[in-house]
C-alpha cells in the first residue's frame, strides 16, 4: 500500500469531524471569539449553524489546542438529561492525589481520582453541587456539549440555561459551550433574556471561498500534489461551502491521484472525484433527489428547476427567490417561461411525494425557498455536472 493512504486518510476526512488542528483549515474568527470567551470571567458561548458546516470539527478543535484550559467535551443523544449529561462531564476529569502513610518513616503514594464521584445525580442541590466542586479547583475548565440539537426535553435546556446563570454570579474558572444546529439560539437553548449578557453568541456560516481553497492547497500540499486554479475553483462551487464536500471530493481525486502515481489534480480526475464522491454520498440526499426528479415524461423539468434553486443566489437566511429561480431555469433549459408555470413544481417539491426537498419560508410576494436539508445545494451541483 502507498505510504500517502494514512495520510490522506487524515487530510481529508469526509466521513467524520477533524480532530487535529494540523489537519483543520479556517474558522479564525470563530476560533477568535472562543477564546475571548474563555479569556473573560463570567462568559459562556453557544455555537450554532446549519447541518455539515464543520461545527463538530470546530468543537474538536478547540477542545485539543486551546492549552490553558482542562476541556471536556460531550456528545449529546436524545436520551441524555441535564444530570446524566453532567456526571458524564464530570467522570471524563481525573486528577492525582498525594497519600502519606503512617509511621516515622511513612510511605508517599498518588492516587489516581475520577471527579465523577464526588458528584450525586440524585442531591437535591446538583447545581450548588457543581459549582462547588469546580469551584475548589485551580484548574481552568472547559466544557464543551456537542450535538446539543439532540436534546429534546425543555427542563434539560431550561437547567442549563439556569445553570449558566449560575456560573456566570458564582464561578471564574469554567467555561461552557454549547454546540449544535440550529438557525438561532432559541431553537438551541430556549428564550432565556437573563443570558444574554453572560453567552455569547457564535454562528459558524458556511465556509468562504478563501477558507474552501486553504482546505484545498494544505490539504493537497501535504500530500505532495498540485491542483490548477480552475479545477480548485469549480471544487469550491460545487461544494457550497460545505466542507463535508470540499473533503470528499479531494479525497477521491487524490486517492485516484496516487494510485496512479500522478501529481497533478486536474479535470479528468475532478471528473473521477465527482462521479465517486456521489456514489459515496449520504443515502438520504439520493433517496429524497431520486424522488424529487421522478417524472413519467421524458421532460428534464423537475431536475432542472431543482438545478436552478442550486443556483440562485441566497440571501443572509440561506433563501433563495422564485424570481431568481424562474431566471435560472430559463437559462438552462433554454425556454422561456414566466413564474406561474413553475409554481406549481415549486409546491410540489415542498411536499413529501416530491421528497420534501424544499422548504417555504414566508407567503406571498416576500416568500423564500431554501432546502430542508442544506447540503442538498451541493449534492445537486455534483450531481447535474456527473451525468
Amino acid at each position: 500500500m502507498n505510504e500517502k493512504f494514512p495520510l490522506l486518510n487524515k487530510v481529508f476526512s469526509p466521513s467524520s469531524p477533524i480532530k487535529k488542528s494540523d489537519f483543520f483549515s479556517g474558522r479564525i474568527t470563530q476560533i477568535d471569539k472562543i477564546c475571548d470567551v474563555i479569556n473573560e470571567d463570567g462568559q459562556h458561548a453557544i455555537v450554532y449553524g446549519e447541518r455539515g458546516v464543520g461545527k463538530t470539527s470546530f468543537a474538536n478543535i478547540i477542545s485539543e489546542s486551546l492549552t490553558n484550559v482542562y476541556p471536556i467535551k460531550i456528545t449529546c443523544n436524545k436520551k441524555d438529561t441535564f444530570h446524566t449529561l453532567w456526571k458524564q462531564a464530570f467522570n471524563e476529569i481525573q486528577f492525582s492525589k498525594t497519600i502519606t502513610g503512617l509511621g516515622f518513616k511513612p510511605e508517599i503514594k498518588k492516587e489516581l481520582i475520577n471527579f465523577g464521584h464526588t458528584l450525586d445525580i440524585n442531591s437535591p442541590y446538583f447545581n450548588n453541587d457543581i459549582i462547588k466542586c469546580l469551584n475548589s479547583f485551580p484548574n481552568r475548565f472547559l466544557f464543551i456539549f456537542d450535538e446539543f440539537d439532540n436534546i429534546e426535553d425543555y427542563k434539560t435546556k431550561s437547567d442549563f440555561a439556569d445553570l449558566i446563570k449560575a456560573f456566570s454570579d458564582n464561578n471564574t474558572n469554567t467555561t461552557i459551550v454549547i454546540v449544535g444546529i440550529a438557525d438561532d439560539i432559541v431553537e438551541l437553548i430556549g428564550s432565556h433574556p437573563s443570558l444574554e449578557r453572560c453567552l455569547k453568541q457564535i454562528k459558524i456560516p458556511r465556509m468562504s471561498d478563501k477558507e474552501s481553497a486553504e482546505i484545498i492547497i494544505k490539504g493537497l500540499t501535504k500530500l505532495e500534489l498540485t491542483i490548477s486554479d480552475t479545477v480548485k475553483n469549480k471544487i469550491i462551487e460545487f461544494s457550497s461551502g460545505f466542507p463535508h464536500y470540499i473533503h470528499l471530493l479531494c479525497k477521491y481525486g487524490a486517492r485516484e491521484l496516487i494510485e496512479n502515481e500522478k501529481k497533478d489534480f486536474g479535470e479528468a480526475y475532478l471528473t473521477i472525484a465527482i462521479r465517486k464522491g456521489i456514489e459515496n454520498t449520504n443515502e438520504n440526499l439520493k433517496s429524497s433527489f431520486r424522488i424529487a426528479t421522478i417524472n413519467n415524461s421524458t421532460s428534464d423539468k423537475w431536475m432542472l428547476i431543482l438545478y436552478a434553486c442550486a443556483l440562485s443566489p441566497l440571501d443572509k437566511y440561506n433563501c433563495f427567490e422564485r424570481t431568481k429561480i424562474v431566471e435560472l431555469y430559463n437559462v438552462i433549459s433554454h425556454k422561456k417561461v414566466n413564474g406561474n408555470s413553475l409554481s406549481y413544481n415549486l409546491k410540489q417539491l415542498c411536499n413529501p411525494e416530491r421528497g420534501d426537498i424544499l422548504q417555504k419560508i414566508g407567503k406571498g410576494l416576500h416568500s423564500r425557498y431554501r432546502f430542508t436539508n442544506p447540503m442538498m445545494r451541493a449534492f445537486i451541483k455534483l450531481k447535474i455536472n456527473s451525468i
